[in-house]
């Protein structure tokens, strides 16, 4: 009994067994039916094979020509004008004088200034100043030796001495060098002290010795020492003494020709500064009345007449006609493109046939207004090589080549799939027609192609999406 109910027990497990593995079997078998039914539903991948090519950017712009140079310009006083040296046409150089305005009392004025200076400058003003030195020279020895008749030689060489330390301490404070600053310090201190020794010496031998007044019948002997007042009027003229000197050397050395030390002073220098000043203006005054060249080139136009009275107005204009360059109007969006060193390519209207090559050579760090519109403006240079008759104000179609990629690795935009910021990469298709994403480097990229740099190999096959229908 027991062991046929063990028996019906494993005939029923081996049946429910053998449903399972049935229901198992059927549960997959449908999902890969679906799976097939999904993948031949799906649209199909679209590829394209890495190749080699070229890649050129452009952004395009119009222009005119203009010279490379323009001057419109007039005088710079008023008057009526004496002479005209040049007509329109004329080649000039810069700095050629052009016109002329009546300067009858300017040419006056400089003369007077002239002459004043000469006077100045003469060798017997020259001679004159010599012995102003040697005046100098002399009061300054007599103003020395009677301060040091007040005071003693051996106090005066000593103050001397204090100075020359107190200013060697104040140099040595500047360096901050705190060896240079102990040395100077105790260089003071050893002065001063040398200096109260000879003030006592002074006191006690110097003034019994030299100011005792010997006595009279009706006065005592009685020593007359300097009083302050006696001293300080010393010291007055000794120092104004040598200031006088220093005056007359640094006004002989100027007027030898010699430049103006920086905190120069005295009566006679001053007067020679104005007469240079004078010398100055009046040759300004003179050259306002004159038209110089500011640049070489052509005499494009002129708009007065000898006996004409003219005031400060441009008159006349130079340009170089043989030397253009294109001002060039861009799309503010094409910032990128407008960089000097750019490549351009140009047509005129006049020659729609010829393309003329060029570079950008500035970019205005400005935006201007044309027509109402802001746009950046480009100079760039232009080169005639057909030797053509080219005009100025011709208006030029240009394509500015913002970037080259020769014999590049080339693959359609939609190849790219961007990773990270900045970083991307491609689904290589392998002959299983799997697919492996593989990181590259990127270059130029236009509208339908990029340049890549590294990650593929030319004739290599990436996946650009899938074909999607309706």
């Amino acid at each position: 009994m027991l062991s046929k109910f063990f028996s019906n027990k494993r005939n029923l497990w081996i049946t429910g067994a053998v449903i399972s593995l049935l229901a198992v079997s059927g549960f997959y078998a449908f999902q890969n039916a679906q799976a097939d039914a999904e993948l031949a539903d799906a649209p199909p991948m679209q590829t394209a094979k890495v190749r080699q090519g070229d890649l050129v950017l452009y952004a395009s712009g119009t222009g005119s020509l203009v010279p490379a140079a323009e001057a419109s310009f007039g005088f710079r006083s008023s008057g009526q004008l004496l002479t005209l040296s040049v007509a329109v046409g004329d080649t000039v150089e810069v700095g050629d004088l052009l016109a002329e305005l009546d300067n009858t009392a300017e040419k006056i004025k400089l003369q007077l200034a002239e002459r004043t200076l000469a006077e100045i400058t003469s060798p017997a003003s020259v001679a004159a100043a010599e012995q102003a030195l040697a005046l100098s020279e002399r009061n300054l020895s007599d103003s020395e030796k009677s301060l040091a008749y007040q005071i003693g030689w051996a106090v005066l060489n000593s103050e001397e001495k204090v100075t020359e330390a107190e200013e060697a301490l104040v140099l040595a404070k500047e360096s901050s060098d705190e060896e240079k600053i102990t040395a100077a310090e105790a260089a003071l201190a050893s002065a001063e002290k040398v200096l109260a020794g000879n003030w006592d010496y002074y006191e006690n031998y110097y003034i019994p010795q030299n100011f005792k007044v010997a006595a009279t019948r009706s006065t005592p002997a009685y020593i007359a020492t300097p009083t302050e007042f006696d001293i300080l009027e010393a010291r007055a003229g000794y120092a104004m003494a040598k200031a006088q000197l220093v005056e007359a050397g640094d006004y002989l050395a100027v007027i030898k020709g010699g430049e103006i030390p920086e905190g120069a002073t005295g009566s006679s220098l001053k007067a020679l500064e104005q007469a240079q000043l004078d010398l100055l203006s009046a040759q300004d005054s003179l050259d306002a009345t004159r038209l110089y060249a500011p640049i070489s080139g052509m005499v494009m136009s002129i708009n007065a007449n000898v006996g004409d009275t003219l005031g400060t107005s441009a008159i006349m204009t130079i340009a170089t006609p043989d030397d253009l360059v294109v001002r060039l109007y861009m799309d503010e969006t094409d910032l990128d493109n407008a960089t000097v060193g750019n490549k351009t390519l140009m047509t005129f209207d006049a020659f729609p046939d010829i393309v003329f090559s060029g570079e950008i050579t500035m970019v205005e760090q400005a935006l201007q207004i044309v027509d109402g519109t802001p746009v950046i403006v480009s100079w760039v240079t232009f080169e005639n090589e057909a030797n053509l008759s080219i005009l100025s104000g011709m208006t030029a179609d240009v394509e500015i080549i913002g970037g080259e990629a020769l014999d590049a690795l080339l693959v359609p935009i939609q190849a790219l799939r961007e990773i990270a910021p900045g970083s991307y990469a491609v689904f290589i298709v392998a002959a299983d027609g799997s697919l492996k994403l593989t990181p590259v480097t990127v270059g130029l990229r236009d509208f339908s192609n990029a340049e890549i740099l590294t990650g593929v190999s030319a004739g290599d096959v990436v996946s650009t999406g899938v074909v999607e229908t309706k």
